[in-house]
């Protein structure tokens, strides 16, 4: 198109936006309430994912312990942490029970662990601790608070941190227990393993740190929490949401409200073809018309979908933006799509009959 006739198409779409002909307040509403909706229910439907993964890893569902007493090597064990999905490892055996003066009848199970037991327990920050960490239960017991001391039968024991362990279904017995960080050396009780993802690989790994000698004991391996299950399979999950096809159903609704936008002005189009008005020009008028309503509905949903995205997940909100944004985008594609359609549908010879259809 010459200069002067894209200027004239320009000035046509204006005059057809800002005077409303081209409805683009009732389509942009239309398309954000359509499609807005398809990309946020599918967003939340992945968050939903997520955040399952978040619940499945913070109920200790993906430690895995191996278990042979005197029979685990913690150099070994310590060592599984540098292994690709495991993230973080440590060793646990029996250490000296305490007896505290405010409870002479009842010994406190001590466990010595190695650093990177705390980072399974998700407390890294507490690997340089020392003195005797407490679980927050124990603590309250003992209304023990980080840094105060207590009385036991030898001597005083300095609080060194809290830690948490609900009682949501795991075992390990650490509820009520104090821990105590020695050095990766020697031979322990238990390895603890967490990973994620979870995979098959991993049981042959944790069989590496348990002792080979002829006469060692029985080999047990278990998860520290089974009430969310043995997996979780967050891909699988993600692969299989029953919204996985909103970008196909936001094209579906994106061509339809293109295509009607322009077929509700047939008449209007027609005539303009009938005062010999280009079908190029024409075109690129309705594209530019379209493109308003599109582009104002994408900028509105651009931070409501970041909300959304944001809204209770654990992980890095923008993938799942990007998620509800690629049905946006694709919609507004499929829309331009469906007023160009409708545009070519419109025929001059056709002026009369829309006329007594209007």
């Amino acid at each position: 198109m010459t200069g002067m006739r894209l200027r004239s198409v320009v000035s046509e779409a204006w005059r057809n936006t800002r005077s409303g002909t081209a409805r683009p307040l009732l389509f942009t509403v239309l398309f954000l309430i359509s499609v807005g909706a398809l990309a946020g229910v599918d967003q939340r439907a992945v968050v939903g994912v997520i955040r399952g993964a978040q619940d499945f890893r913070d109920a200790g569902a993906s430690t895995q312990i191996v278990e042979m007493v005197g029979g685990v090597d913690g150099a070994h064990c310590a060592a599984l942490a540098e292994v690709e999905g495991v993230n973080a490892a440590g060793a646990l055996r029996n250490g000296e029970p305490v007896r505290a003066l405010s409870l002479p009848s009842t010994d406190l199970p001590v466990y010595e662990v190695t650093p990177g037991f705390l980072s399974v327990l998700g407390q890294p920050a507490l690997r340089e601790a020392t003195g005797l960490m407490l679980s927050m239960d124990t603590a309250e017991i003992f209304g023990a608070q980080v840094r105060s001391t207590f009385a036991t039968r030898t001597g005083s024991a300095t609080v060194a941190a809290v830690f948490p362990y609900p009682d949501d279904g795991r075992g390990g017995g650490l509820s009520y227990a104090g821990l105590a960080t020695v050095p990766a050396t020697g031979m322990f009780d238990q390895c603890w393993v967490e990973v994620w993802p979870l995979t098959d690989e991993i049981g042959p790994l944790l069989r590496l740190v348990v002792s080979t000698a002829p006469d060692a004991g029985q080999v047990v391996q278990k998860q520290l929490n089974s009430r969310l299950g043995t997996d979780y399979d967050a891909r699988a999950l993600l692969g299989e949401r029953p919204t996985r096809f909103a970008t196909v159903g936001g094209v579906a609704v994106g061509l339809a409200l293109g295509f009607a936008a322009i077929r509700l002005r047939r008449l209007e189009l027609a005539a303009a073809l009938h005062t010999r008005v280009s079908r190029t020009a024409l075109t690129w008028q309705v594209v530019l018309e379209t493109l308003v309503w599109v582009v104002s509905a994408s900028i509105i949903a651009v931070p409501v979908l970041a909300h959304l995205a944001a809204w209770g997940n654990p992980e890095p909100a923008g993938p799942v933006w990007v998620i509800g944004m690629r049905v946006v985008l694709a919609a507004g594609a499929a829309a331009v799509v469906g007023a160009v359609t409708a545009t070519m549908a419109t025929r001059e010879r056709h002026l009369f009959r829309y006329f007594k259809d209007r």
